[in-house]
């Protein structure tokens, strides 16, 4: 098992914040990605939202470029977010944001967490998911 800290950050006119949001225990970010994808309710009563899952649906496709700007190629919208590890890491003009606009990332805390690290982790209270 993996450690993964999901990060959010929110856009709006008055102001922004950036923060870790919670930690979740998955296997790969591929199943980070599908447990975000679910907007999931955490163990704590909040909630993730995020746009995955009609953005996967309207099947586009983006290009890849390389150092140079040249399009290397092509890829759809779920392998674009695994390998960005999220939207907070594209590269996306904000735009419209009279009522905010909140990015979900994530990156890896530590691979091949042992058990009883994970238990030590939650016994000093911190929120923990999984996948």
């Amino acid at each position: 098992m993996n450690l993964y800290e999901i990060m959010l950050e929110h856009f709006a006119p008055k102001g922004s914040e950036r923060g870790i949001f919670t930690y979740l225990l998955a296997q790969s970010d591929e199943e980070v990605y599908e447990w975000l994808k679910t907007d999931p309710s955490l163990s704590d009563g909040r909630a993730v939202y995020t746009p995955y899952q009609g953005n996967e649906a309207d099947g586009k496709t983006y290009a890849i470029y390389n150092q140079s700007f040249d399009i290397v190629g092509h890829e759809k919208y779920k392998d674009r977010m695994i390998r960005l590890k999220g939207e907070l890491n594209d590269e996306v003009e904000l735009t419209d944001l009279y009522y905010g606009m909140t990015l979900v990332g994530w990156s890896m805390v530590k691979s091949d967490i042992p058990s009883e690290q994970i238990e030590l982790l939650k016994d000093t209270g911190i929120s923990i998911e999984s996948a």
